[in-house]
């Protein structure tokens, strides 16, 4: 198993010591984990950030990828503060009370403005809001897909995050995604937890990796002396 969305104390929100995420890590057998520590934008604003030079200077110390997860609503630029090896790309912000047509459209219009100008490896939890709203993205299947299309064609990948089987459920994004993703064509997925705390890294992988071992042969993204590699899901 790879985790490749896990926070540290170096993220506004982390609480896990990177020697804590290690020793899990350990116990539950995982192969590589990658810390993606958030650094957002908002509002044209840096909104979180953290310290790089001493980000760096631990992950070396401890022979780790250097990873990040860029947050950014699309509005005004971004600029990262150095070298990662990984680079996330997370899409938060969404009109929280808008109808639920509304909020998908304006979210997903967002999504693919943003990883459309901007460099990343991999598109993190791409239905992020029915963690915390009740609404099904396929009331724009559309959107959903020309996102796909856009990974797709320029060599993106797609994660599946964990997190979202304790919030409502299902993993983000949903298998219907997973399944639309795969007969456009996609391959390369990233497993990630999302974890903010120690003991929940590689949380709600058994589960999903059941479901996704029967119905695909995804290619499992990972990083691995600070080169993007894969293996067959299997």
């Amino acid at each position: 198993m790879m985790d490749m969305h896990v926070h540290s104390v170096f993220s506004y929100d982390g609480k896990a010591e990177i020697e804590e995420i290690i020793e899990e890590c350990h116990k539950k057998g995982l192969e590589r984990f990658c810390v993606t520590d958030h650094y957002e934008y908002e509002d044209g604003k840096l909104a979180h950030g953290f310290n790089y030079e001493e980000y760096a200077v631990t992950m070396e110390k401890f022979g780790l990828p250097r990873g990040v997860e860029l947050g950014w609503d699309g509005i005004g630029e971004v600029e990262l503060p150095g070298e990662f090896d990984f680079v996330l790309l997370g899409v938060h912000k969404f009109k929280e009370k808008a109808p639920a047509e509304e909020l998908v459209t304006d979210y997903l219009e967002r999504t693919l403005y943003v990883v459309k100008n901007v460099e990343f490896h991999a598109l993190a939890h791409l239905d992020y809001p029915a963690r915390y709203v009740q609404v099904d993205f396929r009331v724009r299947e559309d959107l959903v897909e020309e996102v796909l299309e856009y990974l797709v064609k320029n060599g993106k990948v797609l994660e599946v995050n964990t997190a979202g089987l304790f919030k409502h459920g299902k993993p983000n994004p949903d298998f219907w995604t997973l399944e639309m993703y795969w007969d456009m064509g996609g391959r390369f997925i990233t497993l990630g937890s999302d974890a903010h705390d120690p003991l929940d890294v590689a949380r709600g992988f058994e589960e999903v990796l059941s479901v996704l071992k029967e119905r695909f042969r995804f290619e499992l993204v990972f990083v691995d002396g600070g080169r993007i590699l894969s293996k067959t899901l299997r």
